[in-house]
This record gives structure tokens, C-alpha cells and sequence, in this order.
């Protein structure tokens, strides 16, 4: 969950009394959409009441479930990845000229299942 900006600390509290049907409710909202705290719940719902979209701004999108297996293997590949990279470079082995462009498209591919935009080409790592 992100918990505001660096810029935009929450410091503000809204109290909200609920009966315990209300509270039940709420509860049983909250737990459909998998957040863990009922105040971002209420946060997000608000939110998107008043600008006809879902979630808080600044959050980011839940991996759809059928992308989780697929996101979970793609960070392993990068990881994995990154790991001969560093003991190619060890054993002093050339890398191909195209190697960080590689491992900055499956970093992408990466975001990409997760729904959030790729990485500008400016952030690759440079050549070592």
C-alpha cells in the first residue's frame, strides 16, 4: 500500500462511527478487494467516488491473478540473469554488446505484467 508522498504526508484524521451491521459490511468490502486496512479501503472507495476511477492515486496496480506466475518468473529470469552477468564479468568473459539492453527489456516485460509502465531506455544500466 502506498502510504502518500514524500510532499503530501496525511495529517489529517476523518472518525466515522458504525453500528456493527455497518462495520460488518465494511469489513466484508474491504476484504473482497484485498486491501488490509479498513481506512485505505474507505480511502480508495472515496477516491474513486470523486474521480470516477478505481484506487488511490499513487497506488500501484495489483498483479491480475492469472499474470502472478507469469511476474514471479520473469523476476527470477532477470535475477538469474543478473547473477551470470556478474560471473561472467568475474571470470573476466566478454558480454555481448546487446547484454543490458536484455536485461532491461525483461525488467519491462516485468512491469509490463504488472501494469506499470516500462522503464524510459535513459534508466538501463550503463555498459560496465
Amino acid at each position: 500500500m502506498v502510504r502518500g508522498k514524500a510532499d503530501s504526508k496525511r495529517t489529517h484524521c476523518v472518525s466515522v462511527r458504525l453500528n456493527a451491521e455497518e462495520l460488518t459490511r465494511w469489513q466484508g468490502a474491504r476484504r473482497q478487494t484485498e486491501r488490509k486496512e479498513l481506512g485505505a479501503w474507505v480511502r480508495a472507495v472515496v477516491e474513486e467516488s470523486l474521480h470516477g476511477r478505481p484506487g488511490v492515486p499513487g497506488d500501484v496496480p495489483r498483479v491480475p491473478e492469472v499474470n502472478e506466475n507469469a511476474y514471479t518468473y520473469l523476476v527470477q529470469a532477470a535475477q538469474d540473469l543478473r547473477s551470470l552477468i556478474s560471473l561472467a564479468q568475474e571470470q573476466g568473459a566478454a558480454l555481448p554488446a546487446d547484454t543490458d539492453a536484455t536485461l532491461a527489456r525483461l525488467g519491462n516485460a516485468a512491469l509490463q505484467v504488472r501494469g506499470l509502465p516500462a522503464a524510459p531506455e535513459s534508466s538501463a544500466r550503463p555498459p560496465r
